[in-house]
């Protein structure tokens, strides 16, 4: 049940982002065509501010998830019903803080964009962003009770029809009226009225949670929820000042008109996170429960399964993406909004630290670790800041995103496989370690080589076709299969991810 559960939230989830990723790259080069880089550049930078807000959350809905996972398992209702209310107590104070929070940052914005003096209607713009924002606040306590209890999957047709429909008529809007006020303002309709169908698929999936009668936490769960609370809040800091302080350096630093070139490949690289992503969300929540009931040596046994599937697939979006990111934009918006190629290498180093943590990062969280490296969380924070505000003023945009990585991997990138090894596995993490290592040199390799092999077969002056960028793309994927065969194929986790595969096709063969 576990394993066909995270299949469907997988399947669903990759399915549905294939779709979106086609209409988004179609509305942002209808967006660049009709509103130019400085609105782009405005779009990402309004982004990085609504994240700061984002910080009053301090992470209490992360914990009071993971706090849902076991009476979701044993349909202890009660439970669910007060930790339920508590959430959406707690999120109603957490809106109206972000709320009076933006207030006080709305007289500074003019401070933070560089370049972008005849840009109109930021206060409108401003206060739509933030709005938007407040819907997701107020919607929290559905939103967790359905991806802690595995059934994300049935919300994906609302989902699906919600941004295709939302995608058809913003792509209208730039095409007719080339307004970006109206472009928002639609998305906040949409959002509204989206977030009003998911409440009423939610009371329908849970009508036990709607209900007039408070229901108390017990003492365990409300110290068990401070704790990780106190922990979350600095982790939300240092996430925020370690992912989303880019745009505003490079924007007060650089200039917007950077932030909007810059964001044209964070379009990317973040389309291809959300393809990869559904896998260790959709199986999170089945580890949770295997980390509840197995022992050490099996916990183990299903992270090195885990472990593998991260590399194979951070290693050949990393080679894929600096084989093939700058023919793709000169394609799609043209060599005007290429960033040189050292850039590009900068943005892979910094996808792959952040990546290849993610089965790490899916025991780290299930395994409820959040109090022993809460301040870890803020030095990397802290290093990330002083670099970028240092290296900014002698390599420009290099230098900000260069901070990035310099920091995780001083720090997160050990400690975390420390802590999961200690508290979760109990052993050694040198393994760990050994195999880390391994896999940078492997990808730094093939990225040399297809580099080589796709400059001597398909390399193009100029603006790059489709079909060129798809032949570059083709050997990527045939050296990275060939590499990652040799590599895995005779190991006890192949084995075992072979194993799981033919017992969910002869279930599913059993079962149609």
């Amino acid at each position: 049940m576990r394993s066909l559960n995270s299949l469907k939230n997988i399947a669903t989830s990759i399915g549905t982002t294939i779709i979106l990723a086609l209409l988004g790259f179609f509305t942002r080069k209808i967006f660049i065509d009709s509103l130019g880089e400085e609105y782009l550049g405005l779009n990402g930078l309004l982004l990085n501010i609504i994240g700061m807000l984002s910080l009053v959350e301090g992470g209490i809905g992360t914990s009071i998830v993971y706090n849902l996972y076991k009476p979701l398992a044993d349909h202890d209702e009660p439970k669910i019903i007060a930790l339920i209310q508590l959430y959406r107590r707690i999120y109603r104070y957490i809106a109206l803080g972000v709320f009076l929070l933006s207030l006080c940052i709305y007289p500074f914005l003019n401070i933070l964009i560089k370049g972008g003096e005849d840009l109109s209607y930021v206060s409108i713009v401003y206060f739509i962003f933030v709005f938007n924002n407040l819907i997701g606040y107020l919607m929290a306590d559905k939103w967790s009770l359905i991806n802690s209890d595995q059934k994300q999957y049935k919300l994906a047709g609302y989902n699906l029809t919600y941004q295709i429909l939302l995608n058809l008529v913003k792509i209208a809007i730039l095409y007719y009226f080339k307004n970006y006020v109206l472009f928002l303002a639609v998305e906040l309709i949409f959002t509204l009225g989206y977030n009003l169908l998911v409440i009423k698929k939610v009371n329908t999936l849970y009508p036990y949670v709607n209900t007039s009668i408070k229901y108390p936490i017990d003492q365990a769960t409300k110290k068990n929820i401070v704790t990780n609370v106190k922990a979350l809040f600095l982790y939300s800091i240092g996430g925020y000042l370690l992912h989303s302080t880019d745009n505003i350096i490079i924007s007060a630093y650089v200039g917007i008109g950077i932030v909007g070139l810059y964001s044209n490949y964070t379009l990317i690289t973040g389309q291809l996170k959300s393809l990869t992503k559904p896998i260790f969300a959709g199986v999170k929540d089945s580890v949770g429960n295997l980390v509840a009931s197995e022992g050490e040596d099996k916990q183990h046994k299903v992270f090195n399964v885990l472990y593998m599937i991260n590399f194979c697939l951070v290693s050949f979006v990393v080679v894929l993406m600096y084989n093939t990111i700058n023919p793709f934009i000169s394609w799609w918006v043209g060599t005007e909004y290429l960033l040189p190629q050292y850039i590009v290498a900068i943005i892979c180093i910094n996808y792959y630290v952040d990546e290849i943590r993610s089965s790490i990062m899916t025991y780290k969280t299930v395994s409820g670790i959040f109090d022993a490296d809460k301040y870890v969380v803020l030095i990397t924070a802290v290093i990330n800041l002083v670099v970028s505000l240092t290296l900014v003023h002698y390599y420009g945009l290099a230098g900000v995103l260069l901070g990035t990585s310099i920091s995780v991997l001083l720090t997160a990138s050990w400690n975390w496989p420390r802590l999961v090894y200690k508290y979760t596995f109990k052993r050694s993490p040198q393994i760990y370690y050994i195999k880390y290592v391994i896999f940078i040199a492997v990808t730094v390799g093939l990225c040399f080589i297809t580099q080589f092999t796709n400059d001597s077969l398909f390399s193009c002056e100029g603006r790059y076709d489709f079909v060129t960028i798809i032949m570059r793309g083709c050997v990527c994927l045939i050296a990275c299969a060939a590499v990652f065969f040799l590599m895995f194929s005779r190991t006890q986790s192949f084995k075992y991810l072979t194993d799981i595969a033919k017992g969910l096709y002869y279930n599913f063969k059993t079962t149609h």
